[in-house]
């Protein structure tokens, strides 16, 4: 039977080159605690520290730490280069005192598109049926297969697992969103429908969205005058977006831009309960001439609005609503392709962008 290897990061308290009298926890907190960058760039200092920083130890304590610093995440394509470009900046409310955006990673392929999410700060592109994980800090890519399989880090079986799938239709066209909440990934399926997979069990299971009947008659009253002639029996779930709200599913939605619902599901009996609040009519005319849209929360609880458009030479804004306290708010973020990045080797010029935006980012020094 072949002995153990030791652990390279224990290794390191014992190199020669060691800082002497500094004790090797001492020193692996230290990198624990640095930003992404400065890790990365550490990699060539020599072997041993290139195996230290890409070990499970460091990458597992890293993103504890990375957890405490959120960011947003922004891509947009330029398609004369076929590249698409992805920043990141930190969510407002955060001890990182900034509103400028850094260019973390640009992609030579964009047909990929980014639909949901990040999680652990690892970003799932689409192509199609083709599917691949992103790490804009590390800059890889890794390809995954097409059917449905499971793959889990740091078990005994490292293997991909093929998983039993609920027939509802195109399991890929008819798909939107992505939240993962307490071991759970919700998505929505078709318009009535909400699937959860239990990374735990690895089964699927879908929940129903909710009917409109579960709605109190204040609220009726308000989604009758903005449903117009609409059919509001039905919730049409395709059009939400999935939050976490206070570690529960949520969806929000909002209808003819002067009122917003959040919808939470009570997993313990399959119900539904409903927050709706008015939106102030300046915010509602914002949201019909910015054409905003909603891509989730952030660490406050707050559901952030981001337009569609990377208008030339202007600062992105991104807007957030707070249901609970029923409060609007605004941030400016700086440095997404100015006229310096435009400038450059990119060389993209002035036109308008299509850009996406999510919150809920880290960083992530986990190597594939």
């Amino acid at each position: 039977m072949a002995a153990m290897e030791p652990s390279p990061t224990r290794d390191l308290a014992h190199d020669q080159n060691s800082p002497k009298n500094i004790p090797f926890d001492l020193i692996f907190e230290i990198l624990s605690r640095l930003p992404a960058k400065s890790i990365i760039r550490f990699l060539s200092v020599c072997k041993l520290w290139y195996s230290t920083i890409r070990s499970k130890d460091l990458a597992d304590s890293f993103l504890i730490h990375s957890k405490t610093r959120p960011r947003l995440l922004f891509t947009f394509k330029h398609f004369d280069s076929r590249k698409r470009f992805i920043f990141s900046a930190p969510e407002h409310g955060t001890e990182e005192n900034s509103s400028t955006a850094r260019h973390d990673m640009t992609m030579s392929d964009l047909v990929y598109y980014i639909k949901s999410l990040p999680v652990n700060g690892l970003i799932c592109c689409t192509r199609g049926s083709s599917i691949a994980v992103c790490n804009p800090t590390t800059r890889q890519i890794l390809k995954l297969p097409d059917e449905h399989f499971v793959f889990t880090l740091g078990c005994q079986q490292q293997e991909w697992r093929k998983i039993e799938f609920i027939d509802v239709g195109d399991p890929y066209t008819d798909v939107k969103g992505g939240i993962c909440i307490s071991g759970g990934i919700y998505y929505v399926i078709g318009h009535k429908k909400i699937a959860r997979f239990d990374v735990r069990s690895e089964k699927v299971e879908l929940i129903n969205a909710p009917q409109e009947d579960m709605l109190n008659e204040e609220d009726i009253k308000k989604v009758i005058v903005y449903h117009s002639s609409d059919d509001i029996t039905t919730i049409n779930a395709h059009c939400w977006t999935l939050v976490n709200h206070q570690g529960k599913l949520g969806g929000t939605d909002y209808k003819e831009f002067y009122l917003m619902r959040l919808w939470i599901h009570e997993e313990e009996d399959e119900s539904w309960n409903i927050m709706t609040c008015d939106v102030p009519t300046e915010w509602g005319d914002l949201f019909r001439d910015k054409g905003l849209s909603s891509t989730g929360d952030i660490h406050t609880g707050e559901v952030m609005l981001v337009s569609d458009t990377l208008e030339s030479s202007k600062p992105f804004t991104v807007y957030y609503y707070d249901m609970i306290r029923e409060s609007f708010g605004s941030a400016t973020v700086e440095g997404i392709a100015d006229s310096e990045f435009r400038r450059g080797i990119h060389g993209f010029g002035k036109r308008n962008r299509d850009m996406l935006c999510f919150p809920g980012h880290i960083e992530n020094i986990m190597f594939f």
